[in-house]
Parts: C-alpha cells; structure tokens; sequence
C-alpha cells in the first residue's frame, strides 16, 4: 500500500512533520495599542490554524469567551510581581505546557530563561528618558520604564525572531539593538472591521474633534490644547473629546492645568476610559480624528479612524505617514499653527473631508488582522526550523 503522503503545511515552504505547541502571553489584551495587537492576533490565529496546537497565558474572559477554537488553551498563572511573572513564572509555566517556544507580545522577555521564544517589540520607546514621557511619574511608573529599559536590551537579542510593525521601527530597532535584520519581521497591524465602520450620523451643532490622550506626552496632547485655543481665537466653533485616560492617569498630568490656562473648559470633553466594543460609536459620532502624535511605532488609532469613515489628521514624523500614506492629512506635530490650521481647513471644507474620508476608507482595507496572523504563522514556522524542528516531507 502506498504510504499517505503528508498533509501540506498551513505556511509556504516544506510541510511541518508534526504540529508545533506555541506559548502565547496575553495578560494585557484588549489594553492599549499592545493589548489590541496581542487580543486581535490570538483571535485571527485561532480563525485561521487549526493544525498547531496553542497555549494562552493569562488572558482576559473576554478575549477567552471569543475563541471556539479547541486547539487553544488557556493558562492562569497567579502572580503579584510583573517583573517575577515574565521573567520566571511565565517561562515555567509555559515550559511545563511542553511548548516548543513562547511569543512574547509587550516589548520585553525572559533574560534567564532557555525557553526559546519569539518577541513582539513594537518600538524603541525605552530609549527615550522618562521625562520625555511622563511629566508627573508615579513611583509604580518609574518602576515599570526601570524594568522596561533593563529588560528589553538584554532579551530582545536572545529571540528567536524579532516581530514589529512598521519599517520605521525596524529601522529604530537595527540602530538601538545589537540584533541581525534577517531576525526581524515587520507584520503591520489591522483593524476590526466588526467594531470599526462607516455609520450613517446625524450632523452636529458643534464640529467633534476627536483625540486620543494619554499621560504619556507622545500624544502631544499640550500643543493639542494650544492649537485648539487658535481656533476658539479664530471664532470656531467646535468640541474637543478627549478619550483614553481615567482620572487617576488624569492626575498624573498637567493637562486639567494647562486647558484652564488657556480658557478652554466650554471646548472641552474629557471623555475618559472607553471600552473597546464601544470605541467605533466614538469615532462614529466624530467629524474628525486629530491625532498628531510624536513618536508611534504603528498607530493603530489612525486605521481605526480610517475604517469608521473619519477624516484624519496625524503627523509627518516617525510611523504615521507609513500607516496613513495619502489618506490623512499630515502636519508638523511640534506646530500648534499647522495643526489648527489643518483643523480650519477641515472644519471650512466639506468636500475635503469627504475626500479624505473615502481615501481612508480604502487604505484601512490594505490592513487585517488576518494578514497579520499569516506573516506571523510564517515566523512561526521559521523558528520551529531554528529550534530543530525542521520542516521535511517525509
């Protein structure tokens, strides 16, 4: 009898002789861009592989109610120190799952542990001293950057394989890390289009203006605030929501401070925390996206814009014109005067909008989280040939 012949590989190249046990970290799904990522990634890997077999650290009920897939399995590590976890408990646990390798989704991984792994570094933020990010740290901030900036230097280079999002990062990472290029891959992000769609609004008495803060001072949320008194100069009438940060994060900032001084409290709507389901409405209800940020390795917050038929306003500098290409229109983010007047012609000019709203609409269908899930499957399977698991027909 002719023996079977092997059954094909879910990845381009020679099949793989026997299914791999991949490790997964997910403690911070659905939480800011990196909880987006890793959330997105582990959903679009269990839609598309059902041959390997997966282990899932410590993920949200969410993120565990939305995978049918029984190939993935889910494992709570108990822990109270975040540095402990990653560093021992979570390599441990993982070890003791017989994974093959552990993918490593928050920028840092184990540096004592021999586990291979695999690490998602999605920009090179730990290079920048703290006060370049945060004007008030708490001491609970200034231990997770000390942790960030030891740990990350001393795990990267023993990856298996680097991911990371965009050609800009790449490029910050080749000139930060000793690490070779062929081990890095860039895998773009997506965006949701169950959560994030063009929906029919009715059109406001004020223009919404909607901006994405945080107490990180990348988002550029001070020459947000000057540009925003420009137009209230210029008599414009508009909204300014501001979403993402709580009260406490709030606190953590001069930003209450700053938006008094400069009179604009009629202007303002601090929107605070919005829960992922309900992030499309938000957009949805806006006339605009203004996100001029300083620094993104990716930024996400722009295709989620683009995917809910919002016209965009973001930055010249560092990942943005990548992610947005000729769909939004790009300012100076050091420039309070740009960035109003980008809002001016925005607010004065309806066909422009329109224009940058179908632009958007096209370049955020470029952007999947299936896609991402297939470069990442082809990783995958680069690192089992590593590690010694090589692909052959046998």
């Amino acid at each position: 009898m002719a023996k079977a012949k092997p059954k094909k590989s879910p990845f381009r190249g020679a099949p793989s002789p026997r299914s791999l046990s991949i490790g997964i970290e997910a403690r911070l799904a659905y939480r800011r861009g990196v909880g987006t990522y890793a959330a997105n990634l582990i959903l679009a890997l269990a839609s598309l592989d059902h041959r390997n077999r997966y282990f899932i650290f410590n993920a949200p009920g969410l993120l565990k109610r939305r995978v049918g897939n029984p190939r993935f399995h889910w494992v709570d590590v108990p822990f109270s120190n975040a540095a402990y976890y990653e560093q021992v408990l979570l390599p441990r646990a993982a070890q003791e799952k017989g994974v093959d390798f552990l993918h490593y989704t928050d920028n840092s991984a184990s540096a004592l542990s021999d586990l291979p792994f695999v690490l998602t570094l999605h920009d090179t933020l730990h290079t920048r001293p703290l006060s370049e990010v945060r004007p008030r740290p708490t001491f609970r901030q200034r231990l997770v950057y000390a942790y960030k900036q030891w740990a990350i230097p001393r795990s990267a280079p023993r990856a298996r394989a680097l991911l990371t999002v965009s050609e800009f990062s790449r490029s910050r990472i080749l000139g930060s890390l000793p690490v070779d290029r062929s081990r890095i891959f860039v895998t773009p992000e997506g965006v949701d289009r169950r959560l994030f769609r063009k929906k029919a609004r009715r059109p406001s008495k004020l223009f919404k203006i909607l901006v994405h803060g945080a107490a990180d001072e990348r988002k550029n949320l001070t020459r947000i605030l000057k540009a925003a008194r420009l137009l209230a100069d210029r008599k414009k009438s508009f909204q300014l929501v501001i979403v993402g940060m709580d009260e406490a994060e709030l606190k953590c900032t001069r930003y209450l401070e700053e938006a008094m001084a400069l009179g604009l409290g009629k202007h303002l709507e601090w929107a605070g925390r919005v829960p992922p389901e309900m992030l499309g409405q938000v957009y949805a209800e806006s006339d605009l996206f203004l996100y001029p940020s300083l620094w993104e390795g990716f930024g996400l917050p722009v295709l989620e814009a683009f995917a809910s038929g919002v016209p965009v306003i973001t930055s010249k500098t560092t990942s943005l014109p990548e992610v947005a290409g000729s769909a939004a229109l790009l300012v100076d983010p050091e420039s309070p005067e740009e960035i109003a007047g980008a809002v001016k012609q925005m607010m004065e000019r309806p066909s422009l909008r329109r224009r940058y709203i179908q632009r958007g609409l096209a370049r955020a269908r470029l952007f999947t989280w299936e896609k991402t899930a297939r470069l990442t499957l082809k990783v995958y399977e680069g690192t089992a040939r590593k590690i010694g698991l090589e692909s052959s027909a046998k």
